[in-house]
């Protein structure tokens, strides 16, 4: 008689809408036990959750990140000695349709985007300033600074990219 492994009941097929996070592309292929090519981690070997962002982590993620944003907003609306920057959508423009900072245009790609750093986490430096020069056209509007006016602002030229530009 055959038995079920009862490790393989709470095991489900991946689908195309699961996410994996990025430090799954260092740990795929590796194998489970070394020497044995019958382990290979998601492969022959299922991935642990951690992994994979299933479609409703995802949502939770995306409700989590919405009502945190709401917060902040009630927080600076009903403040006038604060000034707002919706980084959330300056992220999502990011990721649609890219951004013109000076002279370079900045997207969410992974690596040559521009914007997003080689952990996939953090922005790069000239992503992070152009942040900085959101952030100061934000003070300006708010209490009438000329931040933007006196040139006194990131220039985006200054903090060059962490890749090789022979990756493009």
């Amino acid at each position: 008689m055959t038995r079920i492994d009862p490790r393989l009941v709470s095991m489900r097929q991946a689908t195309s809408d699961d996410l994996f996070v990025l430090p799954a592309s260092s740990f795929i292929g590796t194998l489970a036990i070394p020497g044995n090519a019958q382990t290979v981690n998601g492969v022959a070997i299922p991935l642990t959750d951690k992994w994979v962002l299933t479609p409703e982590e995802q949502k939770a993620i995306k409700d989590a990140k919405d009502t945190y944003n709401l917060t902040i907003k009630a927080i600076s609306d009903s403040n006038e000695n604060v000034a707002l920057v919706d980084l959330n959508s300056i992220l999502t423009e990011l990721a649609s349709s890219g951004i013109t900072f000076g002279d370079y245009t900045m997207n969410a790609d992974l690596v040559t985007g521009g914007a997003v750093n080689l952990d996939g986490t953090h922005l790069t430096g000239r992503g992070y300033s152009y942040m900085a020069y959101k952030f100061l056209e934000a003070i300006d509007t708010s209490f009438g600074s000329n931040f933007i006016a006196s040139g006194n602002t990131p220039k985006p030229g200054d903090y060059p990219t962490n890749y090789s530009h022979t990756l493009q």
